[in-house]
């Protein structure tokens, strides 16, 4: 395949694709434009992504990362209005819960033993429009 016929292919991938990121109703497309930058920030900061939107078991996480020897369970919240509070504050009791049996069912499966840490990554768009990211590193412990 000639340079051009390459570029033309991407061009037409890219075409196909790009549309499934720009569906769905705003706070969705703002979800997932927040779970990109928090996927991005983590890289930059030394992780390797491992999962993104994962399944377990009926729960979802967000991100799974890992440094290390350690899992990080991250949780993304991403607000472009001040009506609801700040990103972080919507990461619950239960949602907690949910995150912490995920995170357990995860690493049950695994055939090494990891130590496991629970991060939420908040993205606030209400006072900048480029966005406030900020990693929260032990955001809450798993329960013993």
């Amino acid at each position: 395949m000639t340079l051009r016929g390459l570029v033309r292919a991407v061009a037409d991938a890219w075409a196909r694709l790009r549309h499934r990121f720009d569906k769905g109703p705003p706070h969705q497309r703002l979800g997932r434009l927040g779970e990109r930058l928090a996927a991005n920030l983590l890289r930059a900061e030394g992780y390797r992504i491992l999962a993104r939107n994962h399944k377990i078991s009926g729960h979802e996480v967000d991100i799974i990362a890992a440094e290390g020897d350690l899992v990080a369970f991250v949780e993304v919240k991403t607000r472009s209005g001040g009506g609801f509070g700040r990103p972080e504050e919507a990461v619950n009791h239960h949602r907690q819960k949910r995150l912490k049996a995920a995170g357990q069912m995860y690493l049950s499966r695994l055939k090494k033993r990891v130590s496991l840490r629970f991060d939420v990554v908040s993205v606030d768009f209400s006072r900048n429009p480029k966005g406030e990211i900020t990693h929260i590193r032990n955001a809450f412990f798993p329960s013993r």
